[in-house]
């Protein structure tokens, strides 16, 4: 058997010897359970847990075996660790835990993170309060520093919205890392931006889903959202060569932005703009379309970038 799903309340042993596929899917554990699953599963390389229960909120992935996990559910840990020195791939969508004890991620090459938190908790956590630590949010989200940390390998990174958010609290450098994606929220800000720019030495694609966000008073190192004279000093030093934007709606604000970033990575050679398809845009107002391709043309004149 090459691969096995298992559902509901586990109970007893489970003892796999050649199982290479595992998905647990709205399944509760009792203690140490989860821990007997894996144990019996040697050379389990795939693991996918969705929607699972454990009891108490403390948890551990520990295989050496392991190549692919992925975690989907919404639940709050006091803390979550991973054991697993040989994962290639991980796929972790998740409350953030108060802590992550372990992370043994040295091998990683994919990581795609979508933690999840509170708007509540957001507000928060921008705000430099030390009252705020009573109940633990900035306390959380500075632990999570432990986990981003122990992604420094990966060659390929995907960020959800809040990870972004509050990556401010962290900062790996990524040595080995050449491509980035990054998702956006109008809601959500960019401070976290230009510290993660600067810590990926390496960076030869992003790719923006979308590039509207919450102004704060920290993104504009990033972008044009504050004037000042230093603004896009994080893009200065960026090594990045292909620029994808995703979900571009033609607004001015947008059309700013790309031509900062044109004047700020000095090493951009190609830039790809994808129009937003699901979503209102300004194209279908009078003699937008027009306007933005006329602007794309000029820009492709006035910069050694391909547009």
């Amino acid at each position: 058997m090459s691969e096995i799903r298992i559902d509901g309340l586990v109970e007893g042993g489970v003892f796999l010897q050649v199982l290479k596929t595992l998905l647990l899917e709205l399944v509760e554990f009792r203690p140490d359970q989860f821990q007997m699953i894996l144990r019996g599963c040697p050379v389990v390389e795939k693991l996918e847990l969705v929607y699972v229960e454990w009891v108490p909120w403390d948890e551990t992935v520990s295989s050496e075996s392991l190549k692919s996990l992925k975690i989907k559910y919404q639940s709050w840990f006091r803390s979550f660790s991973f054991d697993t020195p040989n994962l290639v791939s991980l796929d972790y969508s998740e409350y953030v835990a108060g802590d992550y004890l372990v992370v043994n991620l040295d091998n990683l090459v994919v990581a795609k993170i979508n933690l999840l938190v509170t708007k509540d908790q957001i507000k928060r956590a921008r705000v430099p309060d030390n009252d705020f630590l009573e109940d633990g949010v900035v306390l959380r989200f500075c632990n999570a520093k432990k986990l981003m940390s122990g992604l420094r390998n990966v060659k390929k990174l995907f960020l959800s919205p809040t990870t972004l958010e509050f990556s401010a609290f962290s900062g790996p450098v990524f040595n080995n890392l050449t491509f980035l994606a990054i998702l956006s929220h109008v809601d959500l800000g960019w401070q976290a931006m230009p510290v993660l720019l600067k810590n990926c030495p390496h960076l030869e694609t992003l790719v923006l889903w979308g590039l509207l966000h919450c102004v704060t008073d920290k993104c504009g190192d990033a972008c044009d959202c504050i004037a000042w004279e230093d603004k896009g000093h994080s893009l200065i030093s960026c090594p990045v060569k292909n620029l994808h934007i995703k979900g571009f709606r033609g607004t001015t604000r947008e059309l700013k932005m790309i031509q900062h970033f044109l004047y700020s990575f000095p090493c951009l050679k190609e830039m790809e703009i994808h129009a937003e398809e699901n979503g209102p845009t300004t194209f279908e107002l009078p003699g937008m379309y027009d306007h933005v391709v006329e602007l794309m043309v000029l820009y492709n004149e006035l910069s050694s970038c391909d547009v």
